[in-house]
């Protein structure tokens, strides 16, 4: 099962080596808006927003761009080392076992989605308004009825 896990692990760190983030629209014909399931339905960016583009960052060595593009972008590979080696090792699964380390960082994450919804949106890269999500669309085929 370890060395499935580790297989997946490095095709994934190949496929955002090769992946070029300001070219991806015209290799994948993937706009970054669609990649989120809440930014395509509500046009609003999710807390993770920018998550994907920061470790794409991370693996080309450039960490001032993803702490830009999400400061908390360390926490998903700490999470995942810590449910992976929950049983191997004491101190993953104390982590794993206590409450208050998990609140804590789901308060965390919350707070900097607050402060960057208030610095970044709408103007700014990965917190810009999707106008094409699903959510706006009604909203304007709505206001076109009432008028």
């Amino acid at each position: 099962m370890i060395k499935i896990l580790k297989l997946v692990f490095i095709s994934f760190i190949i496929l955002f080596i090769n992946y070029d983030n300001y070219n991806h629209i015209d290799k994948y014909n993937i706009p970054v808006d669609e990649l989120c399931l809440i930014k395509n339905i509500t046009g609003f960016p999710c807390p993770g927003c920018g998550m994907t583009r920061a470790h794409i960052e991370v693996l080309k060595l450039n960490f001032k761009r993803a702490f830009f593009y999400h400061p908390l972008f360390i926490f998903p590979s700490i999470i995942f080392f810590i449910v992976i080696f929950r049983k191997k090792l004491k101190i993953a699964n104390y982590i794993y076992n206590n409450n208050f380390i998990t609140i804590s960082m789901l308060i965390i994450f919350i707070i900097v989605y607050i402060v960057r919804f208030v610095l970044l949106f709408p103007n700014t890269e990965p917190f810009t308004y999707n106008y094409n999500s699903k959510f706006y669309t009604v909203l304007k085929i709505l206001i076109n009825i009432i008028k």
